[in-house]
C-alpha cells in the first residue's frame, strides 16, 4: 500500500521574526519524516520583508521539504492557501499559522491521528481548554472565538466548538471537488471548507490541542471581525 504523503502550506505575510522559530521547531519535529513536507507562501510581503525572511530561513532552503513561493500582490490568507495547494505533491494538504501559536508536536499529532483514520476527510484543530490540553489566550480573543463559533453555529447549522483554529489537515481529493467553490480569499477560506465538507457528508472531526497565543496577530478584531460576520452570512446558503 502507498505511503500517505502530507503538504503542510504556511501562509505567511511579514514574518520575518515569527516564522524562522517556528519552522525550527516544525523542522526538528518532523525530521524523521519523509513522508511530510511545507510549502511557505509569502502573501505580497514588501520585498524588503520577504528579502529578510528568506535570509533567516536560508539555513533550511536546501531541504528538499522545505519550498519558499511569493507572489506580489498581497491577497489575503485564503489565496495563499489556494497558490499552495497549486504545487502540493501530498495526498493529504492541509496549512497552519505562521505565528507558531500551534506547537509543532500538535501537528504532528494530528498528522498521525488522520494518517491512521482514513475515513476522515478533514480534521479541524480545536482550542478546547479540556483536561490534558493547555490553551492560552486572552479573554478578549476567547470571547471573539466564541462569538464566532455561536455565530457559525446559527448561520451554517453546523455545531462546532472551535471552526477558525489555524490548523487544519484534509484529503487533497476533497479539495479537489470543491475548490470552484471556495471563493473566499481572506479570513473565511477554511470555513467554507468546513461548511462544503458538512453539506457534502464528508467525515469532519475536531482534534483538541495545545495553542498559545503569539502577540502582533495579523487580525484587526475591531477591523476585520465585522468583515467576517458578513463573509459567513453572504456564504450562508453555499453548497
Amino acid at each position: 500500500m502507498k505511503k500517505n504523503h502530507l503538504s503542510i502550506i504556511i501562509p505567511c505575510y511579514n514574518e520575518c521574526n515569527r516564522l524562522p522559530q517556528y519552522l525550527d521547531t516544525l523542522m526538528i519535529t518532523f525530521q524523521k519524516k519523509s513522508n511530510v513536507d511545507f510549502i511557505i507562501v509569502d502573501d505580497g510581503s514588501p520585498k524588503k520583508e520577504f528579502l529578510k525572511l528568506k535570509q533567516n530561513i536560508e539555513h533550511h532552503l536546501s531541504n528538499p521539504k522545505i519550498q519558499l513561493l511569493r507572489y506580489e500582490l498581497n491577497l489575503g490568507k485564503g489565496g495563499a492557501i489556494q497558490f499552495g495547494l497549486q504545487v502540493a505533491k501530498g495526498n493529504y494538504v492541509g496549512f497552519v499559522d505562521a505565528d507558531g501559536a500551534t506547537p509543532a508536536y500538535e501537528l504532528q499529532r494530528i498528522w498521525d491521528h488522520i494518517d491512521t483514520h482514513k475515513d476522515i476527510d478533514l480534521i479541524v484543530g480545536s482550542r478546547i481548554p479540556m483536561l490534558g490540553r493547555s490553551v492560552k489566550k486572552s479573554f478578549y480573543r476567547h470571547i471573539a472565538n466564541r462569538v464566532f463559533s455561536y455565530y457559525f453555529h446559527k448561520i451554517f447549522k453546523i455545531q462546532m466548538y472551535d471552526p477558525q483554529c489555524g490548523c487544519k489537515i484534509f484529503k487533497k481529493s476533497l479539495y479537489e471537488t470543491m475548490k470552484e467553490k471556495i471563493t473566499d480569499l481572506r479570513w473565511l477560506w477554511d470555513t467554507q471548507l468546513i461548511v462544503l465538507s458538512y453539506r457534502n457528508q464528508k467525515k469532519i472531526f475536531e482534534f483538541p490541542i495545545d495553542w498559545n497565543e503569539i502577540p502582533d496577530s495579523k487580525f484587526n478584531f475591531l477591523k476585520d471581525s465585522w468583515v467576517v460576520l458578513y463573509s459567513a452570512w453572504k456564504y450562508r446558503n453555499i453548497i
